[in-house]
């Protein structure tokens, strides 16, 4: 079994996986997006006489109309080019290198199992789209405005007075003297907002704060879901926001209720993808809320906290067998995180051989 892995550099789960599947005799080729075009050259070749033909050379890897079964649509790294370059040729030569990738991914692996399909990745990306599908699938969601104008922000956090967060549409970091601000989920009040004309600038996520008893991250890999109950509510610090906790965070693993396991599976349809991390608010009255999900989540970190989620075990059978089906069950030479996860290859050596992936989280102050 052959897997192709675009990858942005130093992707931990990327390089684990590929260990991993390889000490079960199988290979993963990871393509470096950030290599494109100072590093890799690609052709695509197409004619009534030899169809379609491509290669592509990278640093230290040379393909040519390979064959692949699975293509884990790992990271997408958008184009890299030159800061010495005029600011207009930069910018054309940016939206040609974004046409000419989407056409060779379009074309590298017809037959291949994608995870996830490029159209799914794109539809999964809507937020809005996602909330709506949800809904559309059997879930409750919570209470929801995305908007950039101040006087529906306003009359939102005032009907719903201290029950009010904030959300980014993407994760952001600020570059400090010291260390780096992040960004998570905020309770907001009228008094947090800045005048209208700066709010309008920058569209938000508003909710209706949820009660919690605690969390749930639920990752699909095709029809199997492992489900880690998260303590966020024993950290006060992550009360709002579980990923403010870090690995501080006790992961347990639980059990998803049947009918919100299906109304999962009926979303993943509606988005096309095939492998998700969902995360829920279970309240005290053990209703589930979903709040979203990204569709090429991190999820051995899951492992690392806790060894009995076997996250990278089933992560390898789902790319191994084409798909899970919902009765998997670990069995014979399991591959746990710990075995896998520290470089004991060149791996790390040969890092410098690629354009580095620039940082698009983190901003300066």
């Amino acid at each position: 079994m052959r897997v192709v892995v675009p990858v942005q550099t130093n992707d931990i789960h990327a390089k684990t996986v590929r260990r991993a599947l390889h000490a079960k005799g199988h290979e993963a080729v990871l393509l470096h997006g950030s290599d494109y075009p100072t590093r890799r050259e690609a052709s695509i070749f197409v004619s009534n006489v030899g169809g379609v033909q491509w290669n592509l050379s990278e640093p230290a890897l040379s393909l040519a109309n390979e064959k692949f079964d699975v293509v884990w649509c790992r990271r997408l790294a958008p184009p890299v080019l030159p800061r010495t370059m005029h600011p207009g040729d930069e910018q054309i030569a940016r939206r040609e290198c974004r046409a000419f990738n989407r056409g060779f991914w379009d074309l590298v692996a017809p037959t291949a199992l994608w995870i996830n399909p490029i159209a799914g990745r794109e539809r999964a990306a809507s937020k809005p789209l996602q909330i709506s599908e949800a809904i559309q699938s059997g879930l409750t969601v919570p209470h929801t405005l995305f908007s950039n104008d101040p006087r529906e922000i306003r009359k939102f956090i005032s009907q719903n007075p201290g029950e009010t967060i904030y959300k980014a549409f993407y994760p952001a970091q600020w570059k400090m003297e010291e260390g780096a601000a992040l960004l998570f989920t905020n309770e907001i009040g009228l008094n947090d907002l800045p005048d209208d004309e700066m709010l309008r600038l920058s569209p938000g996520i508003f909710q209706k704060k949820i009660d919690k008893d605690h969390e749930l991250r639920v990752t699909f890999m095709g029809d199997y879901a492992c489900s880690a109950k998260l303590l966020s509510q024993q950290h006060s610090e992550a009360k709002l926001d579980w990923r403010a906790a870090g690995k501080e965070i006790e992961a347990i693993p639980s059990e998803l209720p049947g009918e919100i396991y299906e109304a999962c599976r009926r979303l993943m349809s509606k988005l096309g993808i095939v492998f998700g991390c969902f995360d829920f608010v279970v309240t005290p009255q053990g209703e589930h809320v979903f709040l979203e999900v990204n569709e090429m989540g991190q999820f051995l970190w899951l492992e690392e906290i806790n060894p009995d989620l076997l996250l990278l075990e089933g992560f390898c059978q789902f790319l191994i067998q084409g798909g899970l089906d919902r009765s998997w069950r670990a069995a014979g030479q399991v591959a746990h995180f710990k075995n896998f996860a520290e470089d004991s290859s060149d791996e790390s050596a040969s890092e410098h051989l690629h354009e580095p992936t620039p940082d698009y989280v983190l901003v300066s102050d």
